[in-house]
């Protein structure tokens, strides 16, 4: 009957895909949308969602329809937003919209939950399957509820009339839903069994490095791992069922060492010892020994566990330190150890007799003043300047790598830097020990890795771990992974808690990049182990990710932290990178730019660039700068004082390190200007110019971070280079200013050279005249000129510049007398004025106050305000000589006073002849006489 109800409309599926698309029904179970955490938890624990159909679960759907008379039976779990059928009969799907789920009522009863009338409950009234669809009208069901008191979900039955469950059939509906409960406690039982298991095998098989052998009672060989086949020599077929006592020594035997061995491991609960064990092959071992007793789950002793470790390297490489150690505290002269003292510039000042032997030099005076990091080559020579570097700050450096000896020998060095301090506490020189380990390395880093291994895995790796689970499509293409273990470091390192096992990759990780599901599954399908690097943003570290195939579709992924080898890495190819784009440059902004890009994308900052300093309001103008996507920029004028008490530091030429502007006192009081502009922590180093603070590099974090020392090198490494860049420009530009100032000068010059050759030659009456005219000109020319190029270029003082022009007429102290105020004259008047002085001396010597011994010349200057403009009157005058009469005739020198060369710079001349001497007044504007471009003579 209940079939042909459902078989007369359009099957349930059908009709249910239909009411999909209308309104949600959000009132069931009292509006929630998502499965609480510990429903969440149970499901995954049980494994049981998405998986395929089973008889178990089938069978009891069907059963539970037949007994109560429906033609509908689920076993329903709800997760998230849906709810899911592990089986279904009469149905036809495998999954609803949590929002149309009755089961959610269910799952909050104790008990079996029915609704004789879905239309006439204010719950289920709206719901699309009872208003639109199928036509629901009854409903019962009875929770799944676990051990833990958490219902997954509900074994439930539906009609399309009213109905309502006889005692009998109730009974039988929570007895199914018992069994459903039950089911999944046998299955996830069995699998975690298997899962322990397998992961007990992996381990035995995988411990090659150790011998792991189980014994009965008796002491027969019960177990045999491969690492016991790898260490002793016999196989496990071999050994199986035999004693124990053959890889022990026959004193050993004799002695009753074996069974000493399984009696203290009775008694105290652990064996251990460390003596000579034998292979099949006869040799002899040195191995550390662990016996620990077998118990059955009832605690019965049922057998013990050997377990061996071959130590033999280790205890010859341990004798041989011993020995070593007893003959160096015996002599310290002779000592193996390269011991050296360091000034503060790196060089050699002093080294132990032991040292120049190791080394292989001769004497010390092969050595002495070297630079100590000159001994090393690329990556070593790195850390032996950081070393260097830390022991400077008060630390110690530390650090491992090859160096060749004076004679070319190639060895491993493990070095220590340690500061030696003065009795002021300061750090005066350094002490460096260089042990030479060529000969232990091999042996101990073999014994390191295995016994990292090892502790890492009896206990607890420290390496982050994780064994997953490939998840594919129809098409069996990759499309997720399940994550099936993982240990606490892994936890740590990705953020992820331990609970995260049995959910998904992309459910925990919903942003997680394809190429990284791609790459597991290439390993599970190749079964090529892969190494690659994976980074964490948001953990600011980098991983270095070894995978391998386990079995099937499983696999496992070690994760190594390399976070701070690769931000030396960045650090290192961005000053490379920094370079390389100095080089090619010689536009100052982009040599900024390409600062400020590289230091905030290697230091992961908000903001980075170069400021100018204005002093005078102690501000500091951003240009371009550098921002990371998101954040706005910070271009302006920003006060140094609004955001913090700092400013002084800077000033001194000390740079500025905040981890959080909140904590710390220079900055608290402003933490919120500082908000407003997405900074949070801050690195400020400031530029000097003749010690003078001058601009500012400026590293900015939105969030608090502590600065490390290596970063602040490499902030100052990007300034320096920076500097270094700016610098060669702004001399290329001087240089390129220069030669043009001096081409431009050497034209003017070679100008005025000809027009006063010419002029002298035209007006002169004989050529030996004309001869000395011309060369008292070309000299005062010459002076002048040498003026010019001697002070700042293009200007001259006007007192040197008189004083020059009368040198040659100086015979004693009071021929001249000069008085007047100090001011520069510029190139277009500092010739004109020179050969214009030179006339009138020459004048005076032929035939004023210069041709008498007393004669004297008073040449004084004033400045005076004409119109608003600043203008200069300067007046000669004769007195002492003969009695002056004007001249009948205008010669060149007259006219290069009067029109040619002042005219030159805009002013006016007024050239008189009283009798007591000759008197010349030039009245100029300041700006003439202090214009750069030189002028030609006409």
């Amino acid at each position: 009957m209940y079939g042909e109800a459902f078989n007369g409309r359009p099957h349930l599926s059908r009709r249910l895909a239909e009411s999909a698309s209308g309104v949600g029904w959000r009132a069931m179970a009292g509006g929630s949308k998502h499965l609480d955490g510990s429903r969440r938890d149970e499901l995954a624990s049980y494994d049981i969602l998405d998986t395929p159909a089973e008889s178990e679960f089938d069978d009891i759907v069907k059963v539970t329809s037949d007994v109560c008379g429906m033609p509908v039976s689920l076993i329903s779990l709800l997760d998230g937003d849906r709810q899911w059928f592990k089986a279904e009969t009469g149905f036809g799907r495998s999954e609803t919209p949590l929002s149309q789920s009755i089961c959610a009522y269910a799952v909050q009863q104790d008990d079996v939950f029915e609704i004789e009338d879905l239309t006439q409950d204010a719950r289920t009234s709206a719901n699309p399957l009872v208003t639109r669809g199928p036509g629901v009208r009854f409903y019962a069901g009875a929770p799944l509820r676990t051990p833990n008191g958490v219902a997954l979900g509900a074994l439930c039955v539906l009609d399309t009339k009213p109905n309502k469950l006889t005692p009998a059939q109730a009974f039988v509906l929570r007895t199914l839903a018992h069994q459903v409960v039950t089911t999944l406690e046998l299955r996830r039982s069995l699998r975690l069994r298997k899962e322990s298991d397998r992961r007990n095998k992996a381990i035995l098989e995988s411990a090659v490095d150790y011998a792991i052998v189980s014994l009965d009672l008796k002491g027969m060989v019960t177990s045999w791992s491969p690492g016991a086949e790898h260490i002793l020599g016999w196989y496990e077929d071999e050994m199986r069922g035999k004693p124990a006592h053959v890889f022990f020594t026959e004193e050993d035997v004799a002695t009753g060492i074996p069974e000493q061995e399984m009696a203290s491991a009775l008694l105290r609960g652990r064996g251990t010892d460390e003596r000579w064990h034998l292979r099949k092959d006869g040799s002899l071992f040195w191995a550390n020994g662990e016996m620990m007793p077998l118990r059955d789950e009832d605690g019965r002793h049922e057998g013990f566990l050997k377990i061996l470790r071959d130590r033999t390297e280790q205890r010859n490489a341990a004798a041989k330190e011993q020995a070593d150690a007893a003959f160096m505290r015996g002599v310290l002269s002779s000592s193996a150890d390269c011991i050296k003292v360091l000034d503060p510039d790196a060089r050699l000042t002093f080294m132990n007799e032991g040292g120049l032997a190791v080394m292989e030099a001769d004497d010390f005076d092969q050595v002495k003043g070297s630079d100590w990091t000159g001994f090393w080559q690329g990556q070593a020579r790195l850390d032996a300047r950081e070393a260097f570097w830390a022991a400077m700050a008060g630390g110690t450096g530390h650090f491992q790598a090859p160096a060749e000896t004076l004679k070319g020998t190639p060895k491993w060095w493990d070095v220590q830097v340690t500061p030696i301090r003065g009795t002021d506490g300061r750090t005066e020189r350094l002490l460096v020990v260089s042990r030479d380990v060529t000969a232990q390395r091999a042996s101990e880093q073999r014994i390191a890795d295995s016994e990292k291994r090892w502790r890492g895995l009896f206990e607890g790796m420290q390496e982050g771990f994780f064994s997953g689970e490939i998840i594919r499509n129809a098409e069996g293409c990759a499309i997720d992974c399940r994550l099936v273990e993982i240990n606490p470091a892994f936890a740590a390192q990705s953020g992820l808690p331990v609970e995260t096992v049995g959910r998904t990759i992309r459910e925990a990780i919903p942003d997680i990049p394809d190429w990284l599901i791609e790459t597991y599954a290439r390993v599970v399908d190749t079964g090529a182990p892969e190494v690659f690097d994976i980074t964490v943003p948001e953990l600011r570290r980098t991983f270095e990710v070894r995978a391998y195939r386990e079995a099937g579709q499983r696999f496992a992924a070690m994760f190594i932290d390399v976070s701070e080898r690769k931000q030396a890495e960045a650090r290192r190819a961005a000053l490379a990178e920094l370079g390389d784009r100095l080089r090619n440059t010689g536009d100052r902004a982009e040599i900024a730019r390409a600062a400020a890009e590289i230091l905030g994308r290697t230091l992961g900052l908000s903001h980075a660039g170069y400021g100018d300093v204005d002093h005078d309001r102690e501000s500091i103008v951003i240009g371009e700068g550098w921002t990371a996507p998101g954040i706005p920029g910070i271009g302006g004028v920003h006060g140094f004082r609004d955001y913090g008490t700092y400013i002084d530091r800077l000033k001194n030429g000390h740079a500025v390190v905040i981890d959080d502007v909140t904590d710390d006192p220079r900055t608290a009081s402003d933490a919120g200007a500082l908000a407003a502009l997405h900074v949070r922590s801050l690195l400020n180093l400031p530029l000097m110019e003749h010690g003078r603070f001058v601009a500012m590099l400026y590293a900015l974090k939105d969030v608090p971070y502590a600065w490390k020392p290596e970063e602040i090198s490499f902030a100052n490494s990007i300034a320096d280079r920076t500097r270094a860049a700016l610098a060669r420009i702004e001399a290329e530009e001087r240089q390129r200013t220069l030669n043009l100032e001096l081409s431009h000068r050497m034209k003017n010059m070679l100008a005025m050279v000809q027009s006063i050759a010419t002029q002298t030659m035209r007006t002169a009456t004989d050529l030996d005249t004309a001869k000395e005219v011309l060369a008292g000109r070309l000299i005062a020319l010459s002076k002048s000129h040498d003026l010019l190029l001697g002070g700042e270029l293009g200007a001259a003082p006007i007192r040197t510049l008189i004083e020059s022009a009368l040198q040659t007429h100086e015979d004693n102290p009071r021929r001249f007398v000069l008085d007047g105020p100090t001011f520069t004259v510029g190139a277009k008047a500092a010739m004109s004025m020179s050969l214009m002085l030179h006339e009138l001396a020459t004048n005076a010597a032929k035939y004023g106050s210069l041709s008498t011994a007393n004669g004297q010349v008073a040449i004084t200057w004033q400045l005076r305000d004409v119109d608003g403009e600043p203008h200069c009157a300067l007046r000669w005058s004769e007195e002492g000589g003969p009695v002056v009469v004007q001249p009948t005739r205008t010669g060149f020198g007259t006219r290069l006073i009067g029109r040619g060369l002042a005219g030159s710079f805009g002013g006016a001349v007024d050239l008189s002849y009283p009798v007591t001497g000759v008197v010349c007044i030039i009245d100029a504007p300041l700006s003439g006489l202090q214009a750069e471009d030189a002028p030609v003579a006409s």
